[in-house]
């Protein structure tokens, strides 16, 4: 670990003047709200006699040809395809429409000119699907049994109301944290902060590991992460220098202002964190301890400086 230390000399940090949002809540908003919450309700049936609409769930037997001959990977057997999932190649699905239990389609599309597997790029197909089964998803009316089954309220207008207390405290939410990144952000461009670019690089590494370690424990890489962003790996390093630099360079500002400011912890609020923590790890504090060892504790303490001295400055700015 570096022994570095930032070098800074702190701006004004009381009084910084931001821009007023205000909190609103559209009856659109609502109303979309209310339409997704009936989805939570829906249930499907079998459409034994009916013929496949597009949002139904059909299951297929299919062999893919090209040129009159079957193709490697173009069959699939009882396949669940939700029509209009866009699942399958432009074109297929739309092509299932109108078919009941039992047929057998000819689905006839053409490869894009961008497909991944370039054999088959721009080539025209031949897909024989037949229809083994079919469902269809029913929604019911928002009614206050329903109400009831999928939220803790108890009629269709306390749900409502709700609703837009749940959507006025995630915009209140988002507009807290435009006004913390914004404050943090002014009070950081006017300082003059020096960081040795040893610590910058331990940083970056850092957050290049941890991207790493998410993408593995979700079964992928940082090859596919790039390609999928099109991004090189200098592309991706150069990003997160900047990253590491402007995190170093905000901690040391509201680092600084805590000092200033002299603010502190008790034990008590730093088990209390320790606790948060652990129960998202699904660990025990102790646990946590251990994985962190006392080097992490005591970031988790520069944690708690810091987010004292970001809602230091957030309650003394001027909002106009």
């Amino acid at each position: 670990m570096s022994e570095k230390t930032i070098e800074i000399t702190l701006a004004p940090y009381k009084g910084v003047r931001i821009k007023k949002k205000e909190v609103t809540v559209s009856e659109a908003e609502i109303l979309a709200e209310l339409e997704r919450a009936r989805s939570y309700a829906s249930k499907t049936v079998d459409k034994t006699d009916g013929t496949a609409e597009m949002g139904d769930q059909v299951v297929i037997d299919f062999v893919g040809y090209i040129n009159d001959e079957a193709f490697e990977g173009g069959d699939g057997t009882d396949y669940p395809l939700a029509l209009g999932s866009n699942t399958f190649i432009p074109g297929f699905e739309e092509q299932l429409v109108g078919a009941k239990v039992g047929d057998t389609v000819d689905v006839k599309v053409p490869f894009p000119e961008n497909y991944h597997a370039k054999e088959y790029a721009g080539k025209d197909a031949v897909f024989k699907v037949t229809v083994k089964s079919l469902r269809a998803t029913v929604t019911p009316e928002l009614t206050d049994e329903v109400v009831a089954k999928i939220s803790p309220c108890k009629s269709v207008e306390e749900f409502k109301g709700y609703v837009r207390d749940q959507i006025h405290q995630y915009k209140a939410d988002q507009i807290l944290q435009e006004k913390e990144n914004q404050i943090l952000s002014r009070i950081v461009d006017a300082s003059e902060i020096l960081v040795p670019e040893e610590m910058i690089a331990e940083r970056q590494e850092a957050l290049k590991n941890n991207l790493i370690a998410q993408l593995r424990n979700s079964g992928n890489t940082l090859e596919a992460y790039l390609d999928y962003n099109n991004l090189t790996e200098e592309m991706f390093d150069a990003y997160a220098k900047n990253d590491a630099h402007n995190m170093l360079k905000g901690q040391a500002v509201l680092s600084e202002i805590a000092r200033t400011e002299g603010f502190s912890f008790t034990p008590q609020e730093l088990e209390d964190e320790l606790f948060r923590m652990a129960r998202g790890y699904q660990m025990t504090v102790g646990e946590l301890r251990d994985m962190i060892g006392e080097e992490g504790v005591k970031m988790v303490g520069s944690d708690i400086l810091n987010k004292q001295a970001l809602d230091f400055v957030v309650a003394q700015s001027i909002e106009e």
